[in-house]
């Protein structure tokens, strides 16, 4: 005859709420007010409750909750993509693993949406109870989803910055600083004719943030020190607009002895350019990238020189402050910019 195991679980029938009560020795009343959290239960009896949990391998029934509840346990991470085949090229895919990971460690569902919705369906999705939050990617300086979840005060957190940020909450990268620090090092180095190319010019008509913040942030620290610059806005995925931008800047300034760029592929296609004029990196040029490196800037020969950020990471906390959010009404709203991290590698030289 084969022996079983006497413990508490029977697979016969689901375990319930009540069997958890009454190993623990306590009510149902209050093992549901430690489920959700809502009262103060001492602790020795929250950790009675837990451990019958763990004995019977009880598992709340998580749509239950969420209807007594009155939440949906969902949080949405939008970013407004006109057409799908456009995601492999305008957004780091770890912005959605950072944001799954940590509304994952929170209990929460996660849906990623890149359709260009309109204020009818976000409305819809917070009056149906499909989400409890939303985290807006790629916001503008005037952008009518933060008017329009403003105006209805449906909680919502920014990856990026409007103009008006009264009583509202965001994480970003320090655009201007990190431009700032490109030219404190470029300096240091010897370098005074520095050139850029930047975020696509479309991208600063219709008011998006990181476009703005960086060609402003150039031309403040030309300011500073009293330099002459001259800038490209060009497209940041491929090759072939760094190739054709390194050579209109050429054209400008032939004297130029850096070049800054806000992405790797661009980067790839200026160091191809500069080899063009007969210049080598980074003996006659140096070339800094103020983006998101990954393994990307190794690749490239020579490697990178880089300021910085993690995508993860702005997407990790963005989605914690979320859940912090919901979870008290009454926070304060917190505003958060993330200094650059200057990586320093091949791409970068004094100036003899």
């Amino acid at each position: 005859m084969t022996k079983k195991n006497a413990n508490f679980r029977n697979e016969s029938r689901s375990i319930t709420i009540a069997d958890v009560a009454r190993v623990a020795g306590v009510s149902v009343p209050t093992v549901s007010r430690i489920l959700n959290d809502k009262e103060y239960v001492a602790e020795e009896t929250r950790q009675r409750v837990h451990e019958a949990i763990r004995t019977l391998g009880y598992a709340p029934h998580t749509q239950a909750r969420r209807l007594r509840g009155g939440v949906s346990m969902t949080l949405a991470l939008h970013h407004p993509i006109e057409s799908p085949h456009e995601l492999s090229s305008v957004i780091e895919i770890p912005y959605v693993t950072g944001a799954a990971a940590a509304a994952s460690e929170k209990e929460y569902f996660l849906n990623f949406l890149v359709s260009q919705l309109n204020p009818e369906s976000i409305l819809n999705m917070y009056r149906s109870n499909q989400i409890d939050g939303i985290i807006l990617l790629q916001v503008c300086m005037d952008d009518w989803r933060v008017n329009l979840l403003r105006e209805n005060n449906y909680p919502f957190v920014m990856i990026g910055r409007c103009a008006n940020l009264e009583g509202l909450s965001f994480i970003d990268l320090d655009f201007e600083n990190a431009m700032l620090q490109a030219f404190d090092y470029l300096i240091e180095l010897g370098h005074q004719n520095i050139g850029f190319l930047t975020y696509p010019q479309s991208w600063r008509k219709i008011g998006i943030g990181p476009a703005i913040r960086s060609l402003e942030g150039y031309k403040h620290a030309l300011n500073k020190y009293g330099l002459h610059g001259c800038y490209r806005e060009i497209g940041l995925n491929s090759v072939e607009e760094g190739f054709e931008g390194t050579n209109d800047l050429l054209q400008e300034n032939p004297e130029l002895t850096a070049i800054i760029t806000v992405s790797h592929l661009t980067a790839a296609g200026s160091i191809k350019a500069l080899a063009l004029h007969g210049r080598n990196v980074p003996q006659d040029c140096s070339v800094m990238v103020t983006g998101f490196g990954g393994n990307f800037a190794n690749v490239v020969t020579p490697s990178l020189t880089t300021l910085e950020w993690s995508p993860y990471e702005i997407s990790y906390q963005a989605t914690i402050l979320m859940t912090e959010k919901l979870a008290n009404k009454e926070l304060p709203a917190q505003q958060i910019l993330i200094p650059p991290k200057l990586v320093v590698r091949e791409s970068m030289k004094e100036v003899r």
